[in-house]
């Protein structure tokens, strides 16, 4: 990998652009942020501002933006770096017995996608109401799927 001799904020401007919108939404916006992690808030504001020549947050402060301000934009424009996607659910804990109850419901889950699926994907296409009803199935099956991964790894 070549490194650029463009600042880091234009050469991944996508994130800085996400990661400014999220703090700016953060209550209070960009100052209450900055103030809650110990920044000068003009400073905070510039460094991430894609546009302004000052230098990026360090590594340790936008961690720190992205846990407090549960920065989604930020994060997912990470994972768009990486040619990745993140699932937009929140994953419960699961205890050990749970995990097995789980593990029956993705079972279920997994049918009703694959025995409805299968008859929507029939004419080699799907319409806004086969849409409609696979969507909620996949992401169900996507949380559950998630959920028993992260109760068998401890």
């Amino acid at each position: 990998m070549r490194i650029q001799n463009r600042p880091a904020k234009h050469i991944d401007r996508s994130f800085f652009l996400a990661l400014q919108a999220d703090a700016k939404d953060y209550p209070g916006g960009i100052r209450a942020l900055a103030e809650l992690i110990g920044i000068n808030p003009t400073t905070l504001a510039n460094c991430l501002n894609p546009d302004n020549d000052t230098q990026p947050p360090s590594l340790a402060v936008l961690l720190e933006i992205i846990k407090v301000a549960q920065a989604r934009r930020a994060v997912f424009s990470l994972c768009q770096m990486v040619c990745q996607v993140p699932m937009d659910f929140e994953m419960a804990h699961r205890s050990p017995a749970e995990s097995i109850r789980l593990f029956l419901t993705l079972m279920h889950t997994v049918g009703d996608v694959l025995g409805k699926g299968s008859e929507a994907a029939k004419d080699g296409r799907f319409d806004s109401d086969e849409r409609a009803m696979l969507e909620p199935l996949l992401l169900g099956l996507m949380r559950s799927a998630g959920e028993l991964l992260q109760s068998v790894r401890g």
